[in-house]
């Protein structure tokens, strides 16, 4: 009886402030978490007016009552977190009265305590069904506006269901979120860039310093201090250890370095603020005074990416003792960065459970050296063929053109000429080789096109002429390939920029700009590829780092070729072996790895070097064409194996279906298009349900 009683004096005052709620719910939002809520008032001021068919649209539409309830958000650190003085914890969801997934909307939490690790919120919200949420950190520019640090990036948001209203909210541990569910766990992700940059200082290679009096293989200590008065520029430093090579402030001695190491300082700061550096060297001997100190200044940081050629001086002489050779790299927002928001974040999301995927290599694989391929690669006919052989995934190359193009193609350049298409070409040296970035679209699609073969010529210009099929063409864009695939395909999208070599000497040459060419293609992704799985890889680790840090939709993956007898080595030490690929992913916070086949010949126990980091790891090469070896890799429980001819060597035989034909896995890759901006609504989604609460009659 006294349960019965304490229920209808519960129901008894809702009833009495049900009207001061409605009223507030109307003046809130029209629109609460997907679903229309209309107010007593809005619906009253809409019967009044003249009947067309925005009002009856309206009317007809789905309409419930919101019901008020009080909300006490309990916020607690995990043991050995700390923010940092300027950094704030704010709370984001779903619901309008959170700010609707907005950063500069969130709810500001309050500390409770002196070492801020205890935080709260209380909160009336009035909803019509479940409300998800999220935490973040964010730290105030000099304008006053939020600078995302840190975020709850879990497939899963935290939820708010209805029946939970009546009970105590408990406490909530940041970064942690359902750790016995399917994309749940801890996971804490860095912000994307909206309204600062990053300058990324470099020491990739084997040697950067030389200094008078010292070996190169001498141990030393290097800090990097900002001379703002104001030190408005965090700044942060990797040095790369297996399962120890993320990003975090530097200690009070600085960080160890010797030749060989790889070292990573990255700077954050607004976009309208260039602070000035100082680089101190130590020596290991625990001295106060620096061996030398080198100074960067603004205007050397130019473009997107260079090479910077540093005189180290001595503290006390002020005179020239050695040299500092150190790349830098630059990394700017994306021009419609505030489009995205914390809806959901797919930069460390492949289920472990999922079973290695099949992927082909640009399509059937490669068809300009290899003359048992009949369909061209890199053509939409070509990854057409992969899902009919059961593959899940099709690995393509792209580039931009000098108008910034993207299209598909898999060299730098190609072999053309200016004479007319009724002549014929009998000698190579009457061809000259052009680049892709050095042509516009229009001249691309009116070349003709020669592939060099162990010194004999091909030609394929009649795969680049107007009257052909669109699947059959060369250069296709890449919005076209987006449009024509199925969405059920997956696409490793690599993004194609020359390196500079072990020997010194540059694979090919870029002029466009770094940033407007990653822009450009996340742009493209964003409005046509968005909604299926994808993921960006590239054989430059600056180009994976600027795709992570620019956004947050689609997952990044680095390609490397490790240690093989095939190709040279490239200048960058991380690309060099699969360990610091490895470590790299695990810094620049990466999906994983993309790596040659070779590095695993009777060493495929390296695979779990990754995997034991919840890393995912691919494997490509022209020599995984064997049945049997491709069945040990799978045991191996590798992500994926990329590579030719899966229409001959490919699970067309024992494959019921590609993966990710399940229309469950498309609905979860549709949040990608409301992460980026795209969209308001998942496509293919099924609407939330409403709860039982009362409805509105018509």
């Amino acid at each position: 009886m006294y349960r019965v009683l304490k229920s209808i004096s519960i129901l008894y005052k809702i009833a009495l402030l049900w009207p001061l709620f409605c009223t507030a719910a109307a003046t809130v939002s029209p629109t609460l978490n997907g679903t229309s809520v209309l107010g007593r008032a809005q619906l009253q001021a809409q019967a009044f007016k003249p009947f067309h068919a925005e009002r009856h649209a309206q009317l007809t539409g789905r309409s419930f009552l919101c019901l008020p309830f009080f909300r006490v958000f309990n916020l607690e650190l995990r043991p050995g977190q700390q923010l940092a003085a300027d950094e704030e914890i704010a709370v984001s969801g779903d619901h309008r009265a959170l700010g609707a997934w907005s950063i500069a909307k969130a709810l500001p939490l309050r500390a409770q305590n002196k070492q801020r690790s205890r935080w709260y919120l209380r909160r009336w919200i009035c909803a019509s069904h479940r409300v998800y949420y999220r935490y973040l950190v964010y730290t105030l520019d000099a304008a006053g506006e939020r600078v995302l640090r840190r975020w709850e990036g879990q497939q899963v948001p935290r939820m708010l269901q209805t029946f939970e209203i009546y009970r105590s909210p408990g406490v909530d541990i940041f970064g942690e979120a359902y750790p016995r569910s399917v994309g749940g766990g801890h996971l804490l992700e860095p912000g994307w860039l909206q309204r600062e940059y990053v300058i990324e200082l470099k020491f990739v290679w084997e040697q950067h310093l030389q200094i008078a009096g010292l070996n190169n293989q001498e141990k030393l200590r290097l800090k990097l201090r900002s001379l703002s008065v104001l030190d408005n520029a965090l700044i942060e430093v990797s040095r790369y250890a297996y399962n120890r090579s993320s990003f975090r402030p530097q200690s009070r001695l600085g960080v160890r370095y010797a030749a060989g190491a790889i070292i990573i300082y990255r700077i954050s700061q607004a976009l309208d603020v260039s602070n000035a550096l100082r680089l101190d060297i130590y020596g290991l001997d625990g001295g106060q005074l620096p061996l030398g100190e080198a100074y960067i200044m603004p205007e050397q940081l130019r473009g997107s990416r260079g090479i910077l050629q540093l005189p180290i001086q001595g503290q006390l002489t002020q005179q020239v003792i050695g040299q500092l050779t150190l790349p830098y790299l630059v990394v700017r927002p994306m021009p419609n960065a505030a489009a995205s928001n914390l809806r959901v974040s797919f930069q460390r999301y492949w289920p472990s459970n999922w079973p290695t995927l099949d992927v082909g290599n640009r399509g059937l694989g490669t068809s300009f050296y290899q003359t048992s391929n009949q369909l061209v690669e890199n053509t939409i006919e070509s990854y057409l063929a992969v899902p009919r052989a059961k593959g899940d995934m099709v690995h393509l190359d792209v580039q931009l053109t000098r108008d910034y193009v993207p299209v598909v193609w898999r060299g730098f350049g190609f072999f053309t000429t200016k004479q007319a298409t009724t002549q014929p070409i009998v000698d190579r040296f009457d061809l000259r080789h052009v680049l892709i970035r050095q042509l516009s679209y229009a001249e691309l699609k009116s070349s003709r096109v020669f592939i060099l073969k162990r010194w004999s010529l091909q030609e394929y210009t009649h795969l680049n002429v107007r009257n052909v099929s669109q699947p059959q063409r060369l250069f296709p864009k890449l919005d076209e390939v987006y449009e024509a695939l199925p969405k059920s395909l997956g696409l490793i999208v690599e993004i194609k920029w020359p390196q500079l070599m072990a020997s010194g000497v540059m694979e090919s040459t870029q002029s466009l700009n770094k940033n407007v060419f990653v822009d450009r293609i996340i742009e493209v992704t964003a409005r046509y590829g968005c909604g299926r799985p994808l993921i960006f890889a590239s054989f430059d680790a600056d180009i994976c780092t600027m795709i992570r840090l620019k956004q947050t939709a689609f997952p990044v993956m680095l390609m490397t070729t490790g240690r093989t007898d095939i190709w040279d080595a490239y200048m960058d030490l991380r690309t060099q072996t699969f360990l610091q690929a490895v470590n790299f992913a695990e810094s620049a916070e990466l999906l994983g790895t993309a790596t040659h086949v070779q590095n695993f010949q009777h060493k495929q126990q390296l695979v779990d070097l990754g995997l034991d980091l919840q890393q995912v790891v691919f494997i490509w090469g022209s020599d995984l064409q064997d049945v049997q070896e491709l069945e040990q890799f799978r045991a191996s429980d590798v992500t994926g194996l990329i590579y030719d001819r899966i229409d001959r060597v490919g699970p067309a035989q024992w494959k019921r279906a590609p993966f990710f034909q399940a229309p469950q896995l498309l609905e979860v890759f549709g949040g990608q298009c409301v992460a980026i901006g795209n969209s308001t609504t998942v496509p293919g989604a099924k609407p939330t349900k409403p709860t039982i609460w009362p409805k509105m009659r018509k």
